[in-house]
C-alpha cells in the first residue's frame, strides 16, 4: 500500500487483525503439537513399540485422543496428553471447540534396543497438521529420546 506524504497509512481493518491472530494460533497449535509429540512424553511410547517393527509410524488424533502404531489402534498416554493440551489451549485462547476441525500428528520412528550399558533409544520425526476455520497449517520437529519399555 502506498502512502502519500503527510497522510498516515490506513489502519488495518479489525477483521484482518482477527484473521491474522487466528492463523497465528493455528500455526502455534501445529508447532506445539509437533514439538510435544516427540519431546519428553515420547519416551513413554516404548511399550506400544516393544512388539512393533524397529521402524514405523505412530499416528495421533490429538482432538479425539486416539492413536495407532503402524495402522493398529493403540492406547497411548501421549494421545491423552496432547488432547488435554489441545482442549486447554482452546479454552485459553477463548475459542470454541468447533473452531478446530482436526489436529493430527504423524510420527516416523526408528528405535534401537539397548545393549546393557544404555537404554533403548528412538529417533522421532513429527509432522503436525492442524485444520481450523482459519485454514490448514503444518509443522515439523525431530528429536531423539530414550524409551521406557514394558
Amino acid at each position: 500500500m502506498s502512502m502519500d506524504r503527510g497522510h498516515p497509512a490506513e489502519p488495518v481493518p479489525e477483521s484482518s487483525r482477527g484473521t491474522r491472530r487466528l492463523r497465528g494460533i493455528a500455526q502455534d497449535f501445529a508447532n506445539q503439537l509437533a514439538q510435544m509429540a516427540v519431546g519428553t512424553e515420547a519416551m513413554f511410547v516404548g511399550s506400544a513399540l516393544e512388539h512393533e517393527a524397529r521402524v514405523g509410524l505412530i499416528e495421533i488424533d490429538a482432538a479425539a485422543a486416539t492413536a495407532s502404531v503402524n495402522g493398529r489402534p493403540v492406547k497411548l498416554a501421549l494421545a491423552d496428553y496432547l488432547n488435554k493440551w489441545v482442549m486447554a489451549e482452546l479454552v485459553r485462547e477463548k475459542l470454541e471447540r468447533s473452531w478446530l476441525g482436526s489436529a493430527t500428528v504423524s510420527i516416523q520412528y526408528s528405535w534401537a534396543p539397548g545393549n546393557g550399558d544404555r537404554s533403548d533409544w528412538a529417533e522421532f520425526a513429527a509432522v503436525a497438521h492442524v485444520m481450523s476455520r482459519s485454514g490448514a497449517t503444518t509443522a515439523t520437529f525431530t528429536n531423539n529420546q530414550p524409551l521406557v519399555l514394558g
